[in-house]
């Protein structure tokens, strides 16, 4: 009975069903041409990525890439250290110099004397003053603790050589 109903609707209605099936055909058709077409896309666009030379195995090159990228990380960290060691011993260095030449004796010419304060980036350091004259040559070294002269009195060209190098900046 039901063979026969379908039998009869199969009957009634074949050229319809007949050409549905050739445009579902069609449609397939279409449809895997397309495919097709991005498929060969598709591969043009990895034979340029990946050169003769290469390996096609891409898994393999972003393992080396990952492997690549790890030691990079490492070595900028070993960096970042370095750099942060140094500026920590960059405190102590010098890096403030004031200089100022002068001429205390009358008989000396050539402003053969001079005053040069050296401080780190705390404004410790020290002044060296040097004084020449026709008996001899004399240096004197201060030190300097934030700034100043604690223990001993600065002469004017001193002072003012510190006033200098307090003005540079570090």
């Amino acid at each position: 009975m039901y063979f026969q109903i379908l039998n009869d609707f199969t009957n009634d209605y074949f050229t319809f069903i007949v050409l549905g099936l050739i445009c579902f055909s069609l449609i397939l058709f279409i449809l895997c041409i397309i495919a097709l077409t991005k498929a060969g896309n598709l591969k043009k666009r990895i034979n340029k990525f990946l050169q003769p030379s290469q390996s096609h195995n891409i898994e393999a090159m972003l393992l080396d890439y990952l492997e690549q990228v790890k030691k990079i990380n490492a070595n900028q960290n070993n960096i970042i250290e370095s750099i942060e060691t140094i500026n920590l011993k960059m405190t102590n260095c010098i890096q403030k110099v004031g200089v100022v030449r002068y001429n205390p004796f009358e008989d000396v010419g050539g402003e053969l004397c001079f005053a040069i304060a050296m401080l780190d980036e705390k404004n410790d350091g020290f002044i060296l003053n040097s004084i020449y004259s026709r008996e001899g040559c004399y240096t004197y070294a201060k030190p300097i603790s934030s700034g100043e002269s604690l223990k001993y009195k600065l002469s004017s060209e001193e002072d003012e050589a510190l006033k200098i190098a307090l003005k540079n900046k570090s």
